[in-house]
């Protein structure tokens, strides 16, 4: 039985809900899926915004939107299907043609910062909210991005170079051997961190006591 969330937001979403279609489906890697949608109407010009989808009776998931066209008003999801749940599921059985319910956009609360150096670390999950930050960046920006992701041969995602790290228990040690390969200056870097609620409270909390500048956000735990 739904609960008197589930009822709720099923009641604002009759009230505000759009509906898209979707135009493709393509896997990237192993577990990724790249979704493309026709919109009903353009997105706002910013960066990790989501769509508030319904995957399932009285059941919804929020996916960022990886990248927009405001013209021809079509928005592209990057969907994590490496994990069993209602979304995978949901993303998996997607075809051309179908009907996808949905409210928004929200959040978009990261932003580029005015630093020179731009450092996004997180899961898969976080590839879309990664790719929007990627397109609403400087040219004079450089830009980095380390995901942990099941296909280690997975070396760009739509348009963003990313450098995979491992998925088998070796992730920080990956990442803390990276971040020292680089070296980026502590003054004028932006780490953004995002995906697993876990991961991101202990990426977060070994940044900062490095004096690091960042900004992270949870999705799942």
């Amino acid at each position: 039985m739904p609960s008197i969330k589930d009822r709720a937001t099923s009641l604002l979403m009759s009230r505000i809900g759009k509906t898209a279609h979707v135009l493709s489906v393509a896997r990237i890697g192993n577990f990724l899926l790249e979704i493309d949608l026709q919109l009903p109407q353009a997105l706002p010009e910013r960066s990790t915004q989501h769509l508030k989808c319904e995957v399932a009776p009285y059941t919804y998931r929020d996916y960022t939107v990886a990248s927009w066209n405001t013209i021809a008003q079509t928005a592209t999801l990057i969907v994590d299907c490496g994990h069993e749940g209602a979304g995978s599921s949901w993303a998996l059985g997607l075809q051309p043609g179908d009907e996808v319910y949905y409210a928004g956009p929200g959040g978009g609360l990261h932003q580029p910062s005015g630093a020179q150096h731009l450092v996004c670390i997180g899961d898969a999950s976080a590839a879309g909210h990664f790719h929007s930050l990627y397109l609403r960046k400087t040219a004079q920006q450089q830009f980095h991005c380390f995901l942990q992701l099941e296909d280690p041969a997975t070396k760009q995602l739509l348009q963003m170079q990313v450098q995979p790290l491992s998925n088998n228990g070796h992730y920080f040690t990956d990442l803390h051997e990276w971040l020292y390969h680089y070296d980026f200056p502590v003054a004028d870097t932006t780490y953004y961190v995002a995906g697993n609620q876990q991961m991101v409270v202990q990426v977060r909390k070994s940044l900062r006591q490095q004096g690091k500048q960042v900004k992270a956000q949870g999705f799942w735990g």
